[in-house]
């Protein structure tokens, strides 16, 4: 999902000033941290996607926002 079309939903759903604090990229490197991917999953990953693109398969995109009332 694009940025903006994130940042668009979040105050679609009442949230309130919300701002955009981080952004950077999200290789297979660092998938191995988070239990959703599996060994056999960061193994097929590493397969398919070329070395040179393995270090950026996503961004990562830290989000504030303050719930409205």
């Amino acid at each position: 999902m694009a940025e903006r079309a994130f940042v668009e939903n979040l105050e679609r759903a009442g949230f309130e000033h919300v701002e955009v604090l981080e952004q950077r990229p999200f290789g297979v490197d660092d998938c191995e941290r988070y239990p959703l991917f599996t060994a056999d999953l960061i193994a097929l990953m590493r397969k398919l996607i070329p070395p040179e693109r393995q270090g950026e398969v996503a961004v990562s995109v830290v989000i504030k926002a303050v719930l409205g009332k």
